[in-house]
């Protein structure tokens, strides 16, 4: 069976957000770096706990985005390839993205930031189509393969 185009899409979306995810945490190890050697040419604040620990802070976080970003290409692949471990995966992280999109939302509102409000806003729609596509019937059929061409023949 042929891929669906919004598979395609979603696929190609998940190898974005796992380049960025490699972009940022490259970012962070040379930031850390960088912020550390800031940090002790000054001559008021040059310790070297502050100065090991923003590196050291900086590699940590830089793993985690590394570990994500191989999770989520894998997930593009197998979208890519239309397992349905990754639909179903890509379909959990949608849930979790708008439960956690949903409480940032509502602390955004608190405090009235627009900015903030209209990026969670486009992140809580973009998951809710993620959900909403990956559990339309031609999507799952896409992703069961032959046997639902022969259980549904």
């Amino acid at each position: 069976m042929n891929r669906p185009v919004g598979v395609t899409i979603i696929s190609i979306l998940q190898f974005l957000v796992a380049a960025f995810l490699i972009l940022a945490g490259i970012g962070l190890i040379v930031g850390g770096g960088m912020i550390g050697s800031l940090i002790s040419r000054n001559s008021q604040l040059s310790g070297a706990g502050l100065v090991g620990f923003l590196a050291g802070l900086g590699a940590v976080v830089a793993v985690f985005f590394f570990v994500f970003a191989a999770i989520v290409a894998l997930l593009g692949w197998g979208m890519w390839q239309l397992k349905n471990w990754a639909r179903i995966v890509t379909l959990v992280f949608a849930c979790i993205g708008i439960f956690f999109g949903g409480l940032w939302l509502l602390l955004s509102l608190m405090h009235f930031h627009v900015f903030a409000i209209v990026f969670l806003g486009i992140r809580l729609a973009i998951n809710a189509l993620i959900i909403w596509y990956l559990l339309q019937p031609h999507v799952r059929a896409a992703f069961e393969g032959p046997r639902a061409i022969t259980a549904t023949a």
